[in-house]
């Protein structure tokens, strides 16, 4: 998802890996729902369509360059609910 990575961030803060190492997470908006591209899915699921939608990016502990999926939320409150689900209860967010 390298182009998702490039996006700017809507959100961004910290989350605290073991409760002590601050990691960076963001959520970014993006005009395309990305589809599974699994041949067994229906249509749906399978094909990627056009569509306003936020996905979840994070850093792990570590010299570790680049993100990783914290999936896709359809508003940018279900996405903070969901990084905050994902990554812990302690996630800071920038105003």
């Amino acid at each position: 998802m390298s182009e998702v990575d490039q996006l700017p961030a809507v959100k961004q803060g910290h989350w605290f890996s073991g409760g002590v190492t601050a990691c960076l997470v963001r959520i970014v908006r993006h005009h395309t729902l990305y589809g599974t591209h699994d041949p067994d899915d229906p249509p749906e699921l399978a094909e990627d369509k056009p569509s306003e939608c936020y996905y979840i990016r994070y850093h792990s502990p570590g010299v570790n360059g680049s993100w990783h999926d914290g999936g896709m939320a359809l508003s940018i409150r279900e996405a903070m609910f969901m990084a905050e689900r994902k990554l812990g209860p302690v996630v800071q967010w920038e105003d």
